[in-house]
């Protein structure tokens, strides 16, 4: 079952809107990334860009070691995303795969940025679903 798959369907049995079902998990799971991805010097969490249609290619250069610029271009994409478009979220920094999968940060991400928000994703889509019950 895909991504739309699983919205439609928790957005049918809630009753909700889909549109508003998905966008509403899409924002909760980007921000738990970005908010929990370790920080140094703010590099790697920085460098979470948000895109439609298409990967992000290479590193952005900004350090954000608050996430303030990081969440405010990823609300504002996900916001203007129109139908039949989808957004990704991407981190190009050449550690960001040994935070997550390789233990580099045993005290600020031991089980990744991406995974642990990942596995709650049925979790927040049947929040999200009851919360926009039509």
């Amino acid at each position: 079952m895909s991504f739309g798959d699983d919205v439609a369907g928790f957005a049918r049995m809630a009753g909700s809107s889909l549109e508003q079902t998905a966008r509403g998990v899409e924002l909760r799971l980007f921000r738990a990334v970005i908010m929990d991805t370790p920080v140094l010097d703010g590099r790697l969490r920085g460098d979470w860009q948000t895109t439609t249609d298409t990967p992000a290619s290479g590193e952005n250069g900004r350090a954000d070691k608050q996430g303030g610029a990081t969440l405010a271009e990823m609300e504002s994409i996900v916001a203007a995303i129109q139908g039949g478009s989808y957004t990704l979220l991407t981190n190009n920094m050449p550690y960001a795969y040994r935070i997550e999968f390789e233990g580099y940060s045993k005290t600020k991400a031991p089980e990744g940025m991406v995974r642990k928000n990942v596995a709650r994703f049925r979790q927040l889509l049947q929040e999200e679903a009851q919360k926009n019950r039509v």
